[in-house]
């Protein structure tokens, strides 16, 4: 069974233009005017042309906007204002200078030629060093650094005292997209008392809060049924949120906005660029006794909330799968004339583990041992295991992936022929974010701590026996109909078929500031939220069947559409107990709340920052990589092998974690070889369309073998992110073992070498 497939096999899945098209009419649509300078005053605006254009509302730039709309919060205690539209002037290529309203989509594209805008030209700072080295693009600002934290933990200086060997690395993780079948698209209209907007977006968590201050209003947020896929990139569609929802209210009619593919390329959002330096302490046994980090993120023009998260979800597994005496981390954010960044699939984790798995190969190689046996010395053994930093292990073990991972690594070993390189990774892959870990960012002590790693899911089993399940959550295709169908057939013994879902964002419902569809929390809070919901109503059920069947509740359970006894000799069909609650509850005395169920779910797992330690995130899985690459005659590395080894937990439905892992580990291939987005020293984006943007096809995907372990069958942790995370090291310690290497994406740096 697969119900989302089914619907899309049938033409009636429901995105953004069926609601349209159903339910809107008389709206305009906007084309947003964005500048072609990344650094650069606005001089002057004259409308007028564009105006007189038969078809043209109007063309709205900030002036028009100013009283209605504040800046966002931000989750730094930085002094700058951000707004979804240029002011003075703009500070990234492609930031929105005008918004122009017409009557169709063809009116408005076609009125920005006849816009006259008058730049003065700035100098732009694009790389991480002139972003330090000079002043700041934001002139209420005294640096383009906007965080700078340095924590230590454990026995940090005496362990580095007692190791003879430093290993140290620099290493860059590049800025990277994910290429969602559907750009951005929002619909909004303004009722003369709040705003409803209507997105293809993954809230509706801290988003709605954001928007309501932005728009200083109250906010209805819903989204489609369906979008056509995110990896996190669509969170960042808040700011054209507010832009379309004011823009509707200047011109009194809903307003249509979809983005073009060349705008979602080089004007969304993007995985932040970072500059690592990894300094590894050991000894010549092969013991990590300490680890040092200076981690220094590129956020762009602004520190787009909930930035600086890249630099800190991963805090809590910081130290990946190993068992580190002495840590010390240094925490730096920098501001550029670059396009802000945002969530992007594995959000910090493929940053972290780039860095931290290429260096401890290069610290195997200098002490001549083979890198797998590095790790075994230095995986943490047994969970509970609580990291340096206070992330909270539970229910996985890194070692039993690692010792599969040392037999895998033997065979291809032992079979290879002709120039082959083996490479590995092993990182814990973290997943139900608890969204305190922002407060690491602050500095200031007036604010209130935070810890939401929580959802609601309502569920009613109605007179026909069909059970329809509410979730506040957007389907991104991780089939979450078809697991919550599976679990709830299970539960209450009804057919999948009568088990229809309701899997979209409408914050006129119940939820809570962390629901959505982001960091892989399906299975470790969106599952036990419904858990504690069937919870309910099968011990309603149960106690039914005890009344009518005048037997222990202990006796009974739930099976093939009916509660019999253990023993077999008494059942009752589930029907007829609904119909009992529905048409004779007199008969079911002291049963109370009928046959719907609000459940809840807050992870305890969710701590407050103590001491600079918290867990991050509220479940963990480990995940292990072994790459084999070929390279033939060519000297063009090519993927002959490539094995995943896991262990997640209770795997929920196999094909779809087969499907996550596949598609997180195409990602994170692609990452290492093909793509990055790059700028000119002018700040203007080289890579504007796939044709430079190297996006990985069909023809360089790999096989990818699969294993899944369960050390514990009572364990729920997400898997959707862990292969982004583990590939990009994996395939470039395995094309470093051939070759002198040193940047991602590979292909770009062994192609350049030949020229």
């Amino acid at each position: 069974m697969f119900k989302e497939g089914l619907r899309f096999v049938k033409g009636e899945g429901n995105y953004i233009d069926d609601f349209v098209l159903k339910e809107v009419k008389n709206y305009f649509s906007a084309s947003i005017v964005r500048s072609p300078y990344a650094h650069a005053m606005i001089r002057s605006i004259d409308k007028s042309d564009a105006e007189k254009l038969n078809g043209v509302i109007k063309v709205i730039t900030f002036n028009d906007i100013r009283n209605l709309l504040d800046p966002f919060p931000l989750s730094l205690d930085v002094n700058l204002d951000f707004y979804p539209m240029a002011k003075e002037k703009t500070l990234y290529y492609g930031e929105p200078v005008a918004v122009i309203i017409a009557k169709d989509d063809y009116v408005a594209e076609d009125a920005k030629e006849l816009l006259q805008i008058d730049y003065e030209p700035l100098e732009s700072i694009v790389s991480i060093e002139n972003a330090i080295n000079s002043g700041p693009i934001h002139p209420t600002l005294k640096s383009n650094v906007i965080l700078d934290k340095t924590l230590v933990y454990g026995r940090f200086e005496y362990e580095i005292k007692k190791s003879p060997i430093l290993i140290e690395e620099r290493i860059r993780f590049p800025r990277y997209s994910s290429s969602p079948l559907e750009t951005y698209e929002i619909l909004a209209r303004y009722n003369g008392e709040e705003y409803e907007i209507f997105s293809n977006f993954q809230g509706p968590f801290t988003i709605h809060y954001l928007l309501t201050k932005a728009l200083k209003s109250k906010v209805v947020l819903k989204g489609p049924r369906d979008i056509g896929g995110s990896f996190g990139i669509k969170s960042a569609i808040y700011p054209y949120m507010a832009l379309i929802a004011v823009a509707s209210r200047v011109v009194k009619r809903p307003v249509k906005w979809v983005e073009t593919r060349s705008e979602h390329i080089t004007s969304s959002s993007v995985g932040a660029e970072r500059e690592s330096l990894i300094r590894i302490y050991g000894d010549k046994d092969g013991i990590i006794n300490a680890i040092e980090m200076d981690l220094v993120d590129n956020l762009g023009a602004y520190p787009r909330p909930p930035e600086p998260g890249n630099l800190l979800r991963n805090h809590g597994n910081l130290t990946g799968a190993y068992d580190i005496k002495g840590l010390k981390v240094r925490y730096r954010a920098v501001l550029t004339n670059t396009v802000p960044t945002g969530l992007n699939r594995g959000y910090g984790g493929p940053h972290l583990y780039f860095a931290l798995e290429t260096v401890i190969d290069s610290f195997a190689r200098e002490i001549g041992m083979d890198p797998i046996d590095v790790r075994l010395k230095n995986v943490f053994k047994k969970t509970p295991y609580e990291t340096l930093t206070g992330g909270k292990y539970n229910g996985f073990s890194c070692y039993s992936v690692l010792k599969r991972m040392k037999e895998i690594y033997e065979k291809i070993e032992g079979e290879k022929r002709g120039k082959v390189g083996i490479g590995v990774s092993l990182v814990v892959e973290p997943s139900g974010t608890n969204i305190g870990y922002l407060d690491l960012a602050r500095e200031s002590k007036d604010y209130l701590p935070k810890s939401a790693a929580q959802d609601v899911v309502i569920v009613q089993i109605d007179p026909y026996g069909k059970v329809k399940v509410m979730v506040n959550g957007t389907n991104e295709g991780q089939g979450h109909e078809t697991i919550i169908s599976e679990i709830v057939s299970k539960r209450l013994g009804v057919n999948p078929d009568d088990v229809e879902v309701l899997y979209s964002v409408d914050t006129n419902r119940p939820w809570v500031v962390s629901s959505g569809s982001y960091s892989s929390r399906f299975t470790p809070i969106v599952v036990q939220a419904l858990n504690n919901a069937l919870d309910q109503l099968e011990n309603r059920l149960l106690l039914a069947a005890s009344e009518i069947l005048g037997v222990q509740k202990s006796e009974l359970k739930i099976e093939n559409g009916r509660v019999r006894t253990i023993s077999g000799n008494k059942s009752i069909s589930v029907r007829h107990l609904i119909g009992t609650f529905y048409w004779d509850p007199a008969k079911l005395k002291g049963i109370e709340g009928g046959l719907v169920a609000v459940g809840y779910y807050q992870s305890p797992y969710a701590d407050d920052i103590k001491e600079g330690k918290i867990n991050s995130s509220i479940s963990y899985g480990c995940m292990g990589h072994v790459v084999e690459v070929l390279m033939d005659e060519t000297e063009i590395p090519r993927i002959s092998r490539y094995v995943v080894v896991h262990d997640a937990g209770r795997i929920l439905n196999e094909n779809f974690a087969r499907g996550q892992i596949i598609g997180s580990t195409f990602h994170g291939i692609e990452v290492s070889l093909y793509a990055s987005l790059e700028y000119n020293e002018e700040g203007i984006p080289i890579t504007q369309t796939f044709a430079e943007y190297g996006a990985m096809t069909a023809m360089e995907s790999p096989k990818v073998e699969i294993e899944h372990l369960e050390s514990d069958s009572n364990h729920l942790a997400g898997l959707g992110e862990g292969g982004t995370m583990a590939a990009p090291p994996a395939v470039f310690n395995a094309i470093r073992s051939l070759v002198e290497v040193k940047n991602i994406p590979l292909f770009l740096e062994l192609t350049s070498k030949r020229k």
